[in-house]
């Protein structure tokens, strides 16, 4: 997955790979050492657990599940009158239209308590349940910044992003994060339209997300 994401990353400007790009890639094991290098400017933040995640939420975005307490009412009252939700001793999933279930071979399938309601992951599969395959439990943050449209109700205190998922800020904060992911938004834009001259992890609205990613983390611990 790094070295698809490392070429991807190239094909559109955002990093050079090394000259001699042609024969490293006859050999994987070694491209992917490259591009696992800590002195690369691009793996900058790459030891922060918190904004790996984030990258991954960015990523995998819409495909994310949320228990119970990251549903708004409206939804998780519609899933349950649809089906059977029984009790049980493990978080219940939901992807917003139906019970999932984190697939055994993920780390995340026997977890009992959990730190966030809200996870992200790479494949769904359906065979006598729907299974969510290579999960990653993501805080809120992350789907703030990431996640789709955004709806703030000033009066209950939440934040509904893209019509079912449900997260709890002041309003005053809700509008602050609305506006600071417009602003990275046309920042990547820009990026993608003139990579040479873009100095995006430089620049004051992107240092100031990340200090936002890692500050919540650090509180969540």
């Amino acid at each position: 997955m790094r070295i698809q994401f490392g070429k991807q990353l190239a094909d559109i400007g955002l990093i050079t790979l090394p000259s001699n790009y042609q024969i490293v890639a006859q050999n994987t094991e070694n491209l992917d050492s490259w591009l696992s290098e800590r002195s690369q400017s691009f793996n900058r933040y790459s030891h922060q657990v918190a904004i790996v995640k984030a990258i991954l939420c960015a990523g995998l975005y819409p495909n994310v599940a949320a228990t119970e307490q990251g549903i708004a009412s409206a939804t998780l009252n519609s899933i349950k009158q649809s089906g059977s939700c029984d009790i049980k001793s493990r978080p219940i999933w939901y992807d917003g239209r139906r019970e999932v279930h984190v697939h055994p071979s993920s780390i995340n399938s026997s977890s009992k308590a959990l730190q966030h309601p809200f996870l992200v992951f790479l494949e769904k599969v359906e065979t006598n349940k729907v299974f969510l395959r290579d999960t990653t439990i993501v805080s809120p943050f992350p789907i703030l910044f990431f996640g789709g449209s955004i709806n703030i109700q000033h009066q209950a205190g939440l934040v509904i992003i893209d019509g079912w998922l449900k997260l709890t800020a002041p309003a005053q904060s809700a509008v602050l994060f609305k506006k600071l992911r417009s602003t990275l938004h046309s920042l990547l834009k820009e990026l993608i339209k003139r990579p040479e001259s873009a100095t995006l992890v430089d620049n004051e609205v992107v240092r100031s997300i990340i200090q936002l990613l890692l500050d919540e983390d650090k509180s969540s611990k």
